[in-house]
Formats: C-alpha cells, structure tokens, sequence
C-alpha cells in the first residue's frame, strides 16, 4: 500500500497507527520506517517491471500523454508520461511511465534532483521531456496527447521528435479534449465586479459545511473542481445561489447568470462525460465539442436578436468595455478553430463507436457546418479509408467467411440533450438503409464497409465489451477500434494514476538514480522497455 500509492512511510511510526494494529494484532510487531522503505523499493521496481511488461505484450498500438499534474498533499507540480493501451481482454490501461517535478528555483533544484532521487523539469532541452521509447516499439505510437499550456518550444519538440525522419512514426498529435473545453469556459470568466458581488451572495448565506455539500450534491457539482478552476467555482456559486434565491446584488442579472450556466454547464458536462470512469474511452470527444459549439451558437444568435438588450443593459456590469455578443462571438471563433485543428483526429473513435458510426457525424457536421458539411464528412471518410488500408498493409488482410447482416439491436434511449431526438429519429431510418444495401450487395462490400454500413448498435452499452464480443465479426476494423478508443482524452489524473505519480517521486527503487530502464526479459522475454 505504501510503495504503489506513495503514502509517507514515516506513518508507521504514527502513535495511533501503531495503537490500531496492536489492537487488531497484538502480537505483530510494527516494522520500522527505514525497514518499510527498503521494502517499498523493491515492490515498486517489481512493479514498475510489470507494467512495461503489459506494455510489451499489448496485441496492439500505444498512445502516450503527456501533462501537467498537482499532488494533493505535497502541492508540487509535476509532469508525467503514462501510455494508454487496451489489452487482448479489452480493457483500457493508463500506467505512468515517468513524473518530473517542475522546478521553482532552477538551481536549486538541479543540485537538489540527484539527492532527492526525482528528476526535475525546468523546461529546456529535450532530456527533461524524452517520449523515447525502445527502437523495437516505436512503430507502435498511435497517438500523443500534451497539456494545451505548455510552451510553443515543448509542443514542438513532442512533434518533432514522434514524427521525425528517423523515426517513420505514423503518429499523430494533440491536445487534450478537456484542455479545451477548459479554456472555452475560461474566456467566459467576468470581471472582478461581478465576481466579488457574488462572492459576497454565497457569504450571505451562512452554509454549513453540510449544507454546502448537500446543495452540491443536488445539483450534480463536483466540490474537487471547484478548486481545479476558477470558472467552475464560479459556475457552482451561480447554480447555488440560483437555487437558493439571489438578494441584493445579482438582481437583474438573472438572464446574463443563466446565459452563463448554460454555456458552463454544457462545458461541465462535456468533462464529467470524457473523464469519467464509466466512460473512459475518446469516441465521445468530438461530440462534446460540437454539443458545446450548438449551445454557444444559440447563445449568441439569442444576444444578438431578441435579447439584445441584456448584452446592452449589463455587459459593462460584466465585462468591461466589451459587449456580451462580442465576448460570445470570440468563444466561439475560439471553439471552431478547435474543432478545425483535431476534427480528423476525434472522428475516427466516434465513427467506430458502433451507436454512432459515420451517421451521427454526418448528421452533427450538417448542424454545426450547414451547406459545407459535405466537405467535411468526405474529409472524414478518406481519413478512415486511408487508416484501414494502412492497417490491412501493416496487418494483411484478414477474410471474415461471415457475411451475414448484424442482427438489428437498435433500440431508443433517451437523451439527455433535447436535440439528440433528431439523431434518435436519423438512426431508425439508417438501420433499415443498411438492411436493404446489405441484403442487395453482400459480398462486395469491405470489412470496414460492412460496419459502417451495419445496422447501429444500442445505446446504452460498453462499447469495450462490444468490441470484445464482436471482433470476430469485424477483426480488421477491431483493430483499428483498440487502438483509436485508447487515445488520451482528459488531462485530469484519477486517483490510482495520482498514486503512481506520488511512488515515482518518492523515489522508491533499487535502481541507482536516473536509470529509468527496465528489463522485461523475466516476464516476457523482451529487451529493455521504457528508457
């Protein structure tokens, strides 16, 4: 427990600690600190071993992540490197690779790394970010995902160094879908007047800690965000006091408060949907993002028509000297050229999400892009054609002697956004297109023809499991599937992989400083693994 989860081995010399074992046990005698830490060392170099050796035995490509990280209890800022990858049972895994402390004072810390068993980042020169891994692996990138704050210089080198001539990576990079969102919901902060205002609103009502926690947990909101970033205190504040009952100093602002729930709450939803351990996958990114871009516009077709007056009334009360349709319009400019960078990217796990297909993004791309959405989804499609004629290079073909149409599961769900009805009404009518053309032409069609083309899956499943179950079926596109639903989608850390971050900068090891190499011939009979 000590060494995977980084905990501070100076607690087994904790009064009460060694109280409570001597009352489950009072015959065990409770091993030192120095004795607790040699064993931590060799646990933690055991299981470090394990984990490159998943790595190594993984049936198909790794994505890795790269980001920025606060530990709870020390409050260091950190880097990490993990590698997602999902296995031959269909399971996603998210293992730390490496964690570097970002310095403070640069000299300092330099003398400090060799003593203290952690290396530093101080953000410059390669070695502090090194993505290297084994020659033998590198073909093996399918994706890199980094923080959207780091530096232009440490973007570019990730870039460079994945797709450099050397390396003949077919590997792709980006940021963090959450990252984004992130920064939408950030230009949307007000000034500090109305902040302080309502500041002043939620001291007015004089919450016990109980009664904070139960509003919140009323109101779907995550306390542990709030403290993450400033627009989501603001966000839960606006929703509490909402709740509650605004008094003297937000009234009237009733409209400009609900104009902002709505746009933050989308964005809130949109994180809790790709960060959330039931859904740990990346095919629901790109219509996060395109959810959020629908709620945008209509708020500011709403600004700019019928309720010009609000933006007119309180947009210096809300940010100064700018009006509400122009803050708007810059968020959603912010937003499109998001989209334009990664839509590539982010339709390929949507479109093997097997609920969704190409359907769903043809049917959000007329939405979102009206007249030019045919450009688009052309663009899209030539992007999956090309991946899976490159894996039926890389893999050679593999015949499916089953051409026989997938039985017809679809079922309705309801949705939580209202407009999703369209798409509920789209997929009926596309289930029994894809009846007809497979009853019509059933053996001229190609594995990924044959999916695409499919009747839709239910809505309310695993698509983990899906794939599991239905691989046989589809073992070309499955692959391409494994690979693509394991790309890095959210920079938060879960609590496991905050754990394994926290055992790396302990420095638990029996390896001599700096030497991150570990040999995997014992598991799996491969060389060194992770350098």
């Amino acid at each position: 427990m000590i060494a995977l989860h980084g905990y501070d081995p100076s607690f087994v010399e904790d009064d009460y600690f060694r109280s409570f074992v001597r009352r489950l046990n009072p015959e065990f005698d409770v091993p030192s600190r120095v004795a607790i830490e040699e064993m931590c060392d060799g646990i933690f170099d055991e299981a470090r071993r394990d984990s490159f050796s998943r790595i190594t035995s993984a049936p198909g490509r790794v994505s890795l992540a790269v980001g920025i990280a606060k530990t709870p209890e020390e409050g260091e800022v950190v880097i990490y490197r993990e590698c997602h990858f999902i296995d031959d049972q269909w399971n996603l895994h998210k293992l730390v690779l490496d964690a570097l402390v970002v310095a403070g004072d640069e000299e300092r810390d330099s003398m400090n790394a060799p003593i203290l068993g952690v290396h530093v980042f101080n953000g410059e020169g390669p070695y502090h970010v090194k993505l290297a891994i084994s020659s033998e692996h590198r073909d093996r990138l399918f994706m890199v995902a980094y923080d959207i704050t780091f530096p232009s210089g440490l973007k570019s080198y990730i870039d460079e160094d994945i797709n450099s001539d050397a390396n003949k990576l077919s590997c792709t990079t980006t940021t963090y879908v959450d990252n984004v969102l992130h920064s939408i919901a950030r230009c949307l902060l007000p000034d500090a007047d109305f902040t302080v205002d309502m500041f002043w609103e939620m001291k007015k009502l004089n919450l016990t800690r109980q009664e904070r926690l139960q509003l919140l947990s009323e109101l779907d909101l995550n306390l542990e965000w709030a403290f993450d970033e400033s627009w989501c205190a603001c966000y839960s504040s606006l929703q509490v006091l909402r709740k509650r009952g605004f008094t003297n100093q937000l009234v009237g602002l009733e409209l400009c408060v609900e104009l902002l729930c709505k746009v933050w709450g989308q964005v809130y939803r949109g994180i809790q949907t790709i960060s959330a351990s039931t859904s740990p996958t990346s095919n629901l990114c790109l219509a996060e993002l395109l959810k959020l871009r629908e709620i945008l516009h209509s708020q500011l077709a709403r600004v700019s028509g019928d309720d010009a007056e609000v933006q007119e009334r309180y947009a210096d009360y809300l940010y100064h000297n700018k009006e509400l349709v122009v803050v708007l319009r810059e968020v959603s400019d912010a937003l499109d050229k998001a989209i334009q960078d990664s839509y590539l990217i982010w339709s390929v796990p949507l479109a093997l999400d097997p609920r969704y297909k190409l359907g769903y993004i043809e049917f959000w791309f007329e939405r979102a892009f009206g007249l030019e959405a045919t450009n688009y989804v052309t663009e899209v499609k030539n992007k999956i054609n090309k991946l899976y004629a490159d894996y039926i290079k890389d893999y050679g073909r593999i015949t499916d002697a089953d051409h026989s149409d997938v039985a017809n599961t679809t079922v309705a769900a309801t949705s939580v956004h209202p407009w999703e009805q369209a798409w509920n009404e789209r997929r009926r009518s596309q289930d029994v297109m894809a009846a007809q053309v497979n009853r019509v032409y059933p053996g001229t069609q190609t594995e990924l023809d044959r999916y695409l083309r499919g009747p839709l899956a239910p809505q309310d499943f695993d698509v983990l499991n899906w794939w599991k179950e239905n691989s046989g079926r589809y073992p070309m596109v499955a692959r391409m599937a494994r690979d693509a639903l394991a790309m890095p989608t959210c920079s938060k850390l879960s609590s496991d992989q905050l754990a394994q971050v926290r055992s790396i900068l302990r420095g638990y090891s029996k390896k001599p400083w700096g030497d991150r190499t570990f040999s995997s011939s014992s598991s799996s009979g491969g060389g060194d693994m992770i350098r």
